[in-house]
This record gives structure tokens, sequence and C-alpha cells, in this order.
């Protein structure tokens, strides 16, 4: 007859499950740790590739490549032309193929993933947002003011923005990096176009499926990309980061 609920040897079993669950937990991390990273690939040196054509006013400046795939034409960029590609012009060549179809690649990985944190509203001005993957609760997305994206001093964290049809920013927004975020981090993949405002000052990749336009005065870091429309500028700033810190 045995004195205790449970004997030594039923004991010793707990133990050893107990131990094993511990094991699964920590070989399974959260959702979040499980999403696999986006990368920009053959297109991370592009500051802007179109699919059709890409146009600029005025004294834009790309620091980076200019590119069109399989478009050819680049208007107000490059030798003769006020606008200046830091990297040099890409139209209709295999590098800017090369680059679009890196962009697509990245576009839908972005998509793929579940997000992980819930779904946020149209307007992302006022939020702070820690690495992730958003969706929003709403078809379109718009910045009216200020975003600040928290890296939580995890310089390898990830923003992926999953809007599905028009993302807008206003006049005067901007997106801030604090705590080790880096704009080579942060992708919006958007199901249709982007229209960047006027003196906007972001931060991060834009994977439009259509098209992208930006208003005077803006700027972005980042790779601008138009999956099947144009890249419209007017005397802006875009640098391409091709590189992350770890």
């Amino acid at each position: 007859m045995q004195s205790n609920m449970f004997s030594s040897s039923k004991l010793a079993i707990l133990a050893a499950f107990a131990l094993q669950f511990s094991a699964i937990s920590l070989a399974h991390p959260t959702l979040e740790e499980r999403s696999p990273p986006i990368v920009m690939g053959l297109a991370a040196g592009f500051g802007a590739i179109a699919h059709t054509t890409l146009t600029s006013t005025g004294a834009t400046v790309i620091t980076g490549i200019c590119g069109t795939c399989p478009g050819t034409a680049i208007t107000g960029l490059g030798p003769g032309q006020p606008g200046v590609c830091t990297g040099g012009i890409d139209a209709g060549t295999t590098p800017a193929c090369n680059a679009e179809a890196s962009c697509l690649t990245a576009y839908n990985d972005a998509l793929a993933l579940v997000p992980t944190h819930p779904a946020l509203p149209t307007d992302l001005g006022g939020q702070i947002l820690p690495p992730g993957v958003y969706d929003f609760t709403t078809l379109n997305a718009v910045l009216s003011t200020t975003l600040t994206l928290n890296g939580a001093s995890n310089p390898n964290g990830q923003w992926i923005f999953q809007i599905k049809t028009t993302f807008g920013t206003s006049t005067g927004s901007k997106i801030v990096l604090e705590n080790g975020a880096q704009a080579c981090n942060v992708y919006f993949a958007v199901g249709s176009s982007a229209s960047i405002g006027a003196g906007s000052i972001l931060q991060g990749n834009i994977l439009a499926y259509t098209s992208i336009s930006v208003l005077k005065g803006a700027s972005d870091k980042g790779t601008l990309c138009a999956l099947n429309g144009a890249v419209t500028l007017i005397d802006d700033a875009i640098t391409a980061e091709p590189t992350c810190t770890t």
C-alpha cells in the first residue's frame, strides 16, 4: 500500500514531463519571433524603381540607383537633368529587372506574414509601435502626424505594414526611429498606390502594387518600388538603405 498520493516514481515522471514541456516552449518562440525577416535583395541599392516610368520635377536627389523595368523612361534625373541619381541610371536593364523582381518578392513575403499585433486604426499618426507585423481595421492607411517606431534596443527588429489599398501621408508628417530602429527594417506593403505628402519625412521601404507619387520637398530613407506603375517625384530626397547594422 502506498503512503503518498504521488510515489517517487510518479514524481520522477512528472518532473521529466515538466522539463520536456519547458524545452518545447523554449524551442517554439512567439509568433513575432518566428516571423522571417523581409529583405530587399537586389533592390536594396536602388532609391527608386518603377515598372513603367520614373519621373522627377525639380532638384530631386536620389542617393542610390534609379531604375525602371520593363519600362525605359526616366525623366528629369541623371546627366544634364536637374535631378541627381548618385548610383547611376538603370533603365530597362538586367540589374533593374532583377531589382524589380526583388521588390515583388519582398512585397509578397510581407503580405504572407501573419500579423503579430492587433489591427491598427486607419491613421498611424500618434502611434508608438514596437517591431512586428501590422495590418489595419480598414482597407487603406494614412499618416497624419508622427509615427514613432521603437526598436527596444533590437537592431534586427522589423516593422511590416500590410495595407490592402492606398497609403497616404499628410503634409509635414513624419516617421521617427528610436532605440535602435532602422529604416532598412521598415516595410510598407501597399495594395494599390502610395501618395506621399509635401514635406513628409519618412523612414522605410515603400512597396506599392501600382504607383508612388511624392509631392514637393518630401524625403524617405529606403527604396521606393512601384510594381505595376510609375514613380513620380517633385524636388525630393530619397536615400537608399542597402545595409542594416546588426
